[in-house]
């Protein structure tokens, strides 16, 4: 079957805002034809598309991390003209809605939402947006402990703006709305501003280093640490009134196994054992070193030492690592109770360069003395966690010589080991769980009950970062190929078998800034005469496009009898050589600027199907640009 040459950049560039201005054309194009479709009032293909302009940031950052242009493309189509819809604060059915587009079995955002659901006392609902495997045990029996229900909309709904509708009823029968959705997820954003009265919406911001769509539903954007507040307010333009903080809810439970137990059963006699929990890409070499390297040199100044990382598997640098230093590097990989290891261990490193944040908080909890290495480099406040009663000097080492003096000390104190752990557990407890906790969210509800609804006029106009978008980059770099070339199935992820030949086509004609449509024709076009003149009779209404046939064989040098034949074509629709489109006769197929189907057409229904449907494209038309313009 035919289909459009895109031509995309392909290539690394020289410099990280050159990538950065790569990616952002992609970006450009999908909010395009997302305008396209916001034009023809389609609401599904709005949420389709951006769908897929919210995922590409996440893969390959563009220099924002928010959009009001896209969200407005959103918000308009799902209003269709009725009014903003209307807050109402003051509903007391005891009842929350929290809503996540999936829910994973290993992973924070799910175990964050599960945790906050068990500590509030009113019944909670879930839904889930776009589930691709099964629900997480943990979070099912978190909701149902409430009392309340986990609705899975894709087994409901195949189309997202039947998902929008179906969110929408659940959101109206809610005291509050928390969001914890994944940053390309429009559904929530399309729910919230369909007409009618609704409740408040928190947006749980647990992505807060990256892009994400919400700010035209987000009555409340509800941070955890202080860098992140930081974020949301400079690269977001969130207004004051509306960035609130609520600390990571962590549970204050007895480890379930003893210190002795798990101690032989991991062969640790007299050595110091220090475990790290985060993904592997949080320990990686992102910004020039990894946390092996960091703790290549501990494990130099300090020959008692030991250390287990649980994320990590046992290969390529740690393997490496753990060949140096034979038997004190444990790569577990990925385990589902990484807790159960907190009784043996003597020190909990926090991963590097990237924070663990949750698993800081529960070895904190389990009373394990933390320790973090914040180097000072830009943004660098982004990727820490700020946790209280671990955020302080012995805690966080600023420099690599100061990271090192502390764990020197926890090493070789006991006591010192002790006393910085009952610091950072009463802390933690006190902040993170029980009644610290529990008045810190009905402190945030009172707030979001008061707060007006989310306007998307508070953000007239982008907020432009490259330099931010260019320290992204190397974090990202895993998710793209390595000749960094872009192209649109790899953000259609999310959205599966929608993304169909139409959404391709108009993408195509995104990309050549509509100038013209060119095709060739096969050899033998006078053998199939209905065949084209069907396509003659395209040329016509669309003068964009242009048409190459090749000389009917046995022709001559003057092209008499290819004339002929194309008149008797013609003059079967109507039409002759003067009045006729932008027909051709070529030997050859000609190299044109644009964009061109790049296999020959074929006489077949389908061929002629492909050339109208690029042809339907709204994209051919400026109408899109006005949309933009809002």
């Amino acid at each position: 079957m035919p289909e459009a040459a895109m031509r995309t950049p392909s290539g690394l560039p020289g410099t990280g805002q050159q990538r950065i201005a790569i990616h952002r054309e992609h970006y450009d194009r999908l909010v395009e034809v997302a305008a396209a479709y916001a034009g023809q009032g389609d609401l599904e293909r709005v949420l389709l598309t951006a769908t897929m302009a919210g995922n590409l940031p996440w893969h390959a950052p563009v220099g924002l991390l928010g959009d009001p242009v896209l969200e407005r493309l959103v918000v308009s189509t799902a209003r269709a003209g009725a009014p903003a819809p209307e807050v109402d604060g003051q509903r007391d059915r005891r009842r929350v809605l929290h809503v996540l587009t999936e829910g994973y079995g290993v992973g924070g955002h799910t175990r964050l939402a599960a945790r906050w659901i068990a500590r509030d006392p009113r019944r909670s609902d879930v839904v889930l947006t776009n589930q691709a495997g099964p629900v997480p045990d943990t979070l099912r029996a978190a909701v149902e402990g409430t009392g309340g229900r986990v609705l899975d909309l894709a087994e409901v709904h195949h189309a997202f703006t039947g998902r929008a509708h179906a969110l929408r009823r659940q959101m109206d029968d809610a005291d509050l709305v928390v969001l914890h959705t994944h940053p390309s997820d429009p559904i929530a954003l399309a729910a919230a501003n369909l007409p009618g009265r609704r409740p408040p919406v928190l947006l749980e911001n647990h992505a807060d280093h990256t892009f994400w769509l919400g700010l035209g539903c987000a009555d409340l954007v509800v941070d955890n640490r202080a860098g992140a507040l930081r974020v949301t307010g400079d690269l977001r333009g969130v207004p004051v009134g509306r960035r609130a903080r609520l600390p990571l809810p962590i549970p204050d439970v007895a480890p379930p196994t003893s210190r002795a137990q798990m101690r032989e059963a991991l062969g640790l006699e007299d050595q110091v054992a220090a475990l790290t929990v985060g993904s592997a890409y949080k320990m990686s070499a992102i910004w020039g070193e990894g946390f092996d390297e960091v703790l290549a040199r501990a494990l130099e100044r300090f020959p008692e030492l030991v250390v287990y990382l649980v994320g990590p598997s046992p290969a390529g640098p740690w393997e490496l690592l753990a060949g140096r230093f034979p038997g004190r590097v444990f790569a577990l990989g990925v385990i589902p109770d990484p807790e159960s290891l907190f009784p043996a261990m003597d020190v909990y490193l926090d991963s590097f360069p990237v924070s663990g944040g949750t698993s800081l908080l529960e070895a904190a909890m389990a009373g394990l003395p933390p320790l973090s290495l914040h180097r000072d480099v830009p943004y660098g406040d982004v990727y820490y966690a700020q946790i209280p009663g671990a955020a302080g000097p012995g805690h966080v080492g600023r420099t690599d010589e100061e990271y090192l003096g502390a764990l020197g000390e926890l090493v070789g104190d006991p006591e010192l080991r002790r006393s910085r752990a009952a610091h950072a557990q009463q802390q933690v407890r006190g902040t993170n769980a029980g009644p610290g906790w529990d008045a810190a969210l009905e402190d945030l509800y009172a707030r979001a009950r008061a707060t007006a609804p989310a306007d998307l006029d508070e953000y007239p106009v982008r907020i432009e970062s490259p330099e931010y978008g260019a320290r992204l980059l190397p974090l990202t770099a895993p998710m793209l190929p390595a000749d960094g070339t872009l192209a649109p199935e790899m953000f259609s992820g999310p959205i599966a078998d929608r993304f169909d030949r139409r959404m391709r086509y108009d993408l195509s004609v995104a990309a050549a800034h509509r100038p013209t449509l060119s095709v060739r024709v096969a050899a033998e076009w006078e053998r199939h005469e209905a065949w084209t003149a069907r396509l003659a009779e395209l040329a016509v209404a669309h003068p964009r496009l242009r048409v190459s046939l090749p000389p009917v064989q046995g022709d001559d040098g003057t092209g008499a009898a290819s004339i002929d034949r194309l008149r008797s074509v013609l003059a079967s629709v109507g039409q002759d050589t003067e009045t006729c489109g932008d027909l051709c006769l070529e030997a050859e197929a000609p190299d044109v600027a644009g964009l061109a189907i790049g296999e020959e057409l074929t006489f077949t229904p389908d061929s002629l199907a492909v050339v109208e449907e690029f042809l339907a494209s709204a994209l051919w038309s400026d109408g899109d640009r006005a949309l933009l313009a809002r």
